[in-house]
């Protein structure tokens, strides 16, 4: 869903009710407390690094190493030095209802300058903080403010403009003269101009609703009608004189926006409309200018059982279908999210073709195809399944891939797109993420969480050499990680286990199950350093526990669609053979004393599991769970279960609701009472069910939504978390 991006960092206020009025009592500790104030310890670790054109220097945002807020620095490579060209202002941020919403669905909880573009001809870079930007010249690192307040920036190829959204409509701000053009007049309520609209944001990896043409000369812009979604209000409770916040939301089976592209000139003119049928596939998933000035758009239908990449004539709008993908359950857009890689299609210069990914078969491979759409040939074997496109170089007619040799692991290749020749750049056990500057393939930075539990941000050269490490300010880790990784049971499931810092052979702990378990989220990788609020729990006195079962991603096409039209009965299974497998192998593992939490999806398999496996799950800590899926919206939705009318008996058969009578074991809910993703309703229709029924549970309510900043909330949630296991699964 996303419930995919969906980290178990959500945070808390520390009132908990219960429908017993029982209390629990949360107990600090010194390890929740520095993972919160330092997120981890990812707060000072460089973001957003990126070289310059000229491959002298890498910009990168980085905080202090217990701040959220975000300031803009230079590494210069030769002499290693390492200068601060932009600090934020001082003054709290006011961010717009709409700026606040493209934050939730880009999981942006840091402050400050959250991002950067560097202008292809290096002169200077583009910041953004909040609603306000700033020019920052690279050479004198004079900084000069932009007038007015803006979102979605996203800067011309020459360098001259800015294209940017204000109260739902598309302008043009200009670098030379700082005079405004507004391009379109239709921006209301319920009609947004160059914005992408929820269910493409929050779901099909589309974040832009604007796109510049390669001369700079053009722009094409989506046109949401959100008239015809259904209506959804947010109040804040703890501030009752507030009128509740409007938000458009399309829940399974009813009306998603609908969506026109259209192209104008960046000086200002009649729009050109895009034809396509979007009545038959109204999800815009991809759009690609190409070099010579033409464009490629990927479209679905509703279903997302079909695919069709489309050229479109930019001089009159016309589009033609290039290749069409189908799959009886759902066709990928593209191999994992946040994998850091270039849009897909991606088109050749001089007319020489595209790029592609594809799944025929069990894995992702990544395709050479002619200008007609027909497959030139396959550049990805299938042992090495593709992950990401991550540059293209016209000069040695190369590509730089990220690959996945195994399924906890990555790394990076350089294929020759005239003789096939796969050359490994790096392959350091752990997670790569690639970045590279358009027209700059000497060097990349290569941000790397390893196997040995490090986290780094690399500058390496076209051979994969290490030239530099970006400077950190992080804090040193002060918990000693200890991870396991292993498979599991019959299907071989990835399989992580933690001991507790004072693990003693012999002895019998009892076990937590840290889950997710469904769609587009993988939750085992050789990353130790992802673990340590697992790893903090652990060291309370637990095994904690993760296994990746069917209809998780990053292993092949059948095991993750094995869960179509049924979201729970596969992952249940699989995560109780999962636990019932590892114990066999690790004895310590008390299974008569199991729990089990989540958030999101995983919450969703919490409160699942502990209602409808009481004999496994001893309690369980759920937090913001889908509850009734016909409350989650369309794309995400969709795509497993059809809809509520297609299928009303796959509903029943994933709702909780279903079996919230049954209950016979302690539940911990977690809610945030704003959150605009994961509505609260969905605990509040649990809450009511169990009460009706007799059932007693626990309730803790979070302010806001599930990125609040505040460390003291963040630890509340995992000390909450852990006097409620150290109660019920403890003697």
């Amino acid at each position: 869903m996303s419930p995919t991006r969906k980290t178990a960092l959500l945070l808390a206020t520390t009132l908990v009710t219960t429908a017993q009025a029982t209390t629990l009592q949360a107990t600090p500790t010194t390890c929740y407390a520095d993972l919160a104030a330092t997120r981890n310890f990812t707060l000072g670790l460089p973001t957003h690094a990126t070289p310059t054109p000229d491959g002298q220097s890498i910009l990168f945002l980085r905080s202090a190493p217990r701040d959220t807020t975000l300031h803009l620095f230079q590494t210069t490579l030769k002499t290693s030095t390492t200068t601060e060209l932009a600090r934020p202002s001082a003054t709290p941020e006011h961010l717009s209802t709409q700026e606040k919403a493209r934050r939730e669905r880009a999981r942006q909880s840091l402050t400050g300058i959250t991002d950067i573009a560097i202008a292809p001809n290096g002169q200077f870079a583009l910041a953004t903080q909040g609603g306000t930007l700033e020019r920052i010249d690279l050479t004198t690192h004079t900084t000069t403010p932009l007038p007015g307040t803006w979102i979605a920036p996203r800067l011309s190829p020459n360098a001259h403009a800015v294209a940017v959204v204000k109260d739902n409509d598309l302008y043009t701000l200009s670098l030379t003269t700082n005079t405004t053009t507004r391009l379109t007049h239709t921006g209301s309520e319920t009609l947004t101009n160059g914005l992408a609209e929820f269910a493409a944001a929050e779901e099909l990896q589309r974040p832009d609703g604007t796109w510049w043409s390669p001369d700079s000369q053009t722009l094409l812009y989506e046109q949401a009608d959100t008239s015809p979604v259904e209506k959804h209000y947010i109040a804040n409770p703890g501030d009752p004189a507030q009128a509740p916040t409007e938000f458009r939301y399309p829940r399974a089976g009813t009306p998603n926006a609908r969506i026109k592209l259209g192209l104008i000139p960046a000086r200002g003119g009649k729009t050109t409309w895009v034809a396509w049928d979007s009545t038959a596939y109204p999800y815009l998933g991809r759009v690609v200018w190409r070099p010579d000035g033409g464009l490629m758009l990927v479209v679905q239908n509703r279903t997302e059982t079909e695919e069709r990449l489309l050229s479109v004539d930019p001089k009159t709008g016309t589009t033609r279908t290039l290749l069409t993908n189908t799959d009886t359950a759902w066709v990928g857009l593209t191999p994992q999210e946040n994998s850091g890689g270039k849009d897909l299609p991606y088109a050749l210069p001089h007319n020489a073709g595209f790029l592609w990914a594809a799944q025929p078969g069990p894995h992702w491979q990544l395709e050479l195809h002619h200008p007609d759409g027909t497959l030139a040939r396959i550049l990805t074997p299938q042992p090495h399944p593709f992950y990401a496109l991550n540059d293209y170089d016209p000069t040695t007619n190369t590509i730089v891939i990220t690959t996945n040799p195994d399924r906890l692991t990555n790394e990076i290749d350089r294929i020759s797109l005239t003789d096939g020749t796969i050359t490994t750049l790096a392959t350091e056990p752990g997670l790569h993420h690639v970045t590279f500057t358009d027209g700059q393939h000497d060097i990349f930075t290569d941000t790397f969480s390893s196997a040995d539990g490090t986290r780094r941000t690399l500058v390496r050269n076209h051979t994969g050499k290490i030239l530099a490490t970006l400077p950190s300010v992080a804090e040193t880790p002060t918990l000693a990680l200890h991870t396991e990784f292993t498979t599991s049971g019959p299907q071989n499931l990835d399989t992580l286990i933690i001991h507790p810092d004072d693990y003693q052979p012999g002895r019998h702990y009892p076990t937590l199950l840290s889950v997710y378990a469904g769609p587009g989220y993988k939750t085992v990788y050789r990353t130790p350093a992802s673990y340590y609020e697992d790893q903090c729990l652990a060291n309370h006195g637990y095994v904690v526990v993760s296994f990746d079962g069917r209809g998780t991603p990053g292993r092949d096409h059948d095991f993750e669609r094995a869960i179509k039209n049924n979201l729970i009965d596969i992952p249940l299974h699989d995560q109780i053979e999962g636990l019932q497998s590892a114990a066999k192998t690790h004895p310590e593992m008390d299974l008569s004393r199991t729990g089990v939490f989540g958030w999101s999806f995983g919450g969703y398999f919490t409160a699942m599991a502990t209602i409808r496996r009481p004999d496994i799950f001893k309690a369980g800590n759920a937090g913001a769970p889908p509850v009734d899926w016909s409350d989650y919206d369309t794309a995400y939705t969709e795509r497993y279960l059809g809809t509520p009318q297609s299928d009303p008996e796959g509903y029943r058969i994933s709702n909780v609701l279903t079996y919230a009578p049954k209950l016979s074991r302690p539940l911990l809910l977690m809610h945030g009472l704003t959150d605009d993703n994961v509505y609260f309703e969905n605990t509040m229709k649990l809450t009511q069910a169990l009460t009706l029924a007799g059932k007693p549970y626990s309730l803790m309510l979070l302010p806001g939504t599930h990125m609040l900043p505040n460390p003291v909330l963040r630890a509340r949630v995992n000390e909450t978390r852990t006097d409620f296991f150290n109660k019920t699964l403890k003697p």
